[in-house]
């Protein structure tokens, strides 16, 4: 009797654990936890404490991104919040504020201990008065470009009777919440009133736009707050009695249930354009090179005056040479390559406190590291070292179609680089003959060239460098170097013509991959969206209408060659954009309109700009080699708040729970499969 007992609890003790969620002892867990009990009560009343405990029907824990818990009114002091066993604590460090509705939202931070189910969009309210504010905003924030959902923003809104133009960066918001991985966000416990609403990023912590790197959202609108009363129908599980299956939904459930609105506000999240220019540092790295780093790109060359050689001209002293926000003053003289340390008076352009432009005037001193200090000229160990020579061509979208590049790029600063240095030749049948080209500097890179010559389909071209043939300002020679780039045939690429509709405002048009970057584009000085749809265009306002596109390389890597588009007499007309010679594949299609025409995406900044409208092609584009696709667009059947082809979405609903279902399914072709 004994034994049989002892085997008795010994097969429950295995069964119990067995349904555990093991592959084999039962299906997995997928259902959250369940709220029990609060103490105070959900939504109660007349609440004089600061300690609330929230009970669920099993262990749980909170996720590592306790930043997502939001509580609003917002609190000067973080408030405390822990979890124990099947509690969750919470402790405000602030006093409490008379008749007003608390509102915690805990996204889906509260998860179980065994499966980290998260209990999503939890939120717990309670009134310090006689009654709970129970109105709620809620809506989607997305970058006004990209068209992702922004996580992490702090979501606020202001009653709009009781803002201004200043409000924002005077007064925190007195309502938040926080959006949530796809940019969703609900605000609760707000009275019953008009609203503005804005998202930022709140670097600061401080419940306010402070600063224009916080980035923002806003619209002009102003939202009510209303409530509907209805029914709504939910499908839920019936458990088995055998086993709980979590995966078969067979009964159907309906029960009362009010709607909030409004429920779809959208924002368009950026972050204005205010550029910092100025110095932010200067070294000497060796001898060779005195080093400026610059805030942002100059816009043009700082100029330099030795304060050690004041009567010799700049231009024998260094050669300048810029890479973005660095610019490397190659010091040519051999006096100054000499010192231990060089002077120059450093005259640049720096933003001021109103952020204007203005002419500063530095003196520089540059030092020699000593670590590498020589007693000895340092040009001779430059004579010693080889000078490097790179041929290359375009990469990505243009390499091996008629726009690919040659460029020489060097690692030091030439002497001089003459056509005769270089050997360029085209293959014609089985032969190479010399092709003419012309050598172009770049104008800020001083260290690179760029080889301009026309490139045929299906030919092939090799350019060569002899050993010694070009030598760098130190006169140390580089060694031999060479390059094949071979064009494919025409009829190994595709067309792409695109017919917009619509056309009343400067527009730029890209053609993108699928990771959103640009390969090439069009801008219309005068293509023009129709973004009112409703003014209709008088005969002296279409008159001179001229649509024109011309392609801007320096908005993406290379260019194709800039096509005509027919003039647009009216909003319904159409016009074409045209991309050449593009590889098989999948592209996409993105617009700008371009209200202030500088052929670039323009970030909002409040109030005076909103962002500037973005739009989507709504699906991918196929391109087949031999064929021209052609698509018909007319943006007036989108919204420029509307959504991204789903094979461009870089973030998509979060897909745990399905893998935990898929688990089960196979679980349970496995039970079937024993149980027969």
């Amino acid at each position: 009797m004994h034994f049989a007992l002892s085997f008795l609890a010994g097969s429950l003790l295995l069964w119990g654990c067995a349904n555990q969620g093991t592959p084999e002892g039962g299906p997995f867990d997928t259902e959250p936890p369940r709220l029990l009990q609060a103490s105070p009560a959900v939504k109660a009343t007349g609440v004089n404490t600061r300690h609330f405990t929230l009970t669920f029907d099993e262990n749980v824990k909170l996720s590592s991104q306790t930043d997502k818990i939001i509580v609003s009114p917002p609190q000067r002091e973080a408030a405390r919040i822990t979890a124990n066993g099947r509690h969750v604590s919470i402790v405000l460090s602030d006093t409490l504020r008379p008749n007003t509705t608390y509102s915690f939202y805990f996204d889906d931070v509260i998860v179980d201990n065994n499966e980290d189910n998260p209990l999503e969009g939890f939120s717990y309210l309670i009134s310090t008065g006689g009654q709970i504010d129970s109105m709620q905003l809620a809506g989607r924030v997305i970058d006004a470009l990209t068209f992702e959902p922004v996580e992490g923003l702090i979501v606020g809104a202001y009653p709009a009777t009781d803002i201004n133009d200043s409000t924002l960066r005077k007064r925190p918001f007195p309502y938040v919440s926080k959006t949530n991985k796809l940019g969703f966000f609900t605000m609760r416990g707000l009275p019953n009133s008009t609203y503005k609403v804005f998202a930022t990023k709140d670097n600061d912590a401080n419940y306010q736009y402070s600063d224009r790197s916080e980035g923002l959202a806003f619209s002009r609108e102003s939202f009510q707050t209303t409530l509907r009363d209805s029914m709504r129908t939910d499908t839920i599980r019936i458990d088995s009695i055998v086993r709980r299956d979590t995966l078969h939904r067979d009964s159907l459930v309906t029960y009362p249930f009010t709607y909030y609105f409004p429920r779809d506000i959208a924002l368009r999240y950026s972050v204005a354009k205010v550029q910092q220019y100025g110095l932010e540092r200067h070294s000497r790295p060796d001898s060779l090179i005195c080093r400026l780093e610059f805030l942002a790109e100059p816009k043009k060359l700082p100029r330099l005056r030795s304060l050690d050689k004041p009567t010799t001209p700049a231009e024998s002293l260094y050669w300048a040479t810029a890479k973005g926000k660095v610019v490397d003053l190659w010091l040519r003289d051999k006096e100054l390559l000499a010192r231990d340390s060089v002077r120059f008076a450093l005259t640049y352009e720096k933003t001021d406190s109103l952020l204007r432009l203005q002419e500063k005037t530095d003196t520089l001193v540059f030092i020699k590291p000593q670590a590498r200090a020589k007693k000895h000229d340092k040009t001779h160990e430059a004579e010693k070292s080889p000078l490097q020579i790179t041929l290359t061509g375009a990469s990505g979208a243009f390499g091996g179609t008629p726009s690919d590049s040659l460029y020489v790029t060097a690692s030091r600063p030439l002497a001089a680089l003459p056509s005769s240095a270089i050997h360029l030749e085209i293959q014609e049948d089985s032969l190479y003959k010399p092709q003419d080209f012309t050598i172009v500097q770049d104008s800020l890179d001083h260290l690179r060239y760029t080889l301009r010559f026309p490139r045929a389909y299906g030919k092939s071209y090799r350019a060569r460098i002899d050993s010694a043939a070009v030598r760098d300002i130190y006169g140390a020679a580089c060694d031999s170097v060479a390059f094949t780039q071979q064009i494919q045939k025409e009829d190994e690429f595709g067309q792409l013509t695109i017919t917009l509709q619509g056309i009343r405002s400067h527009a730029l048009v890209q053609l993108i991959d699928k990771s959103d970057a640009v390969l090439q584009q069009f801008y219309g000085h005068e293509v023009k969206v129709d973004t009112t749809q409703k003014a209709q265009p008088t005969a002296a306002s279409t008159e001179g209408d001229k649509i024109l596109a011309e392609l801007l390389s320096k908005q993406a890597p290379q260019a194709t060659k800039a096509d005509s588009l027919p003039e647009a007499k009216t909003p319904t007309e159409s016009c074409q954009v045209s991309f050449h010679d593009l590889k098989p594949g999948e592209y996409f299609v993105r617009l700008i309109v371009d209200t202030d025409d500088n052929a670039a995406f323009t970030p909002g900044d409040y109030p005076d700009r909103a962002p500037e409208e973005v739009y989507y092609y709504p699906q991918a584009i196929s391109i087949k080699k031999g064929f021209t696709s052609e698509e018909r667009w007319d943006i007036h059947t989108q919204s420029p708040l509307g959504s991204k082809p789903e094979a461009l979405r870089k973030v998509k609903p979060d897909e745990a729970k399905k893998k935990r279902e898929d688990k089960n399914i196979e679980y349970y072709k496995r039970w079937g499969r024993k149980r027969r």
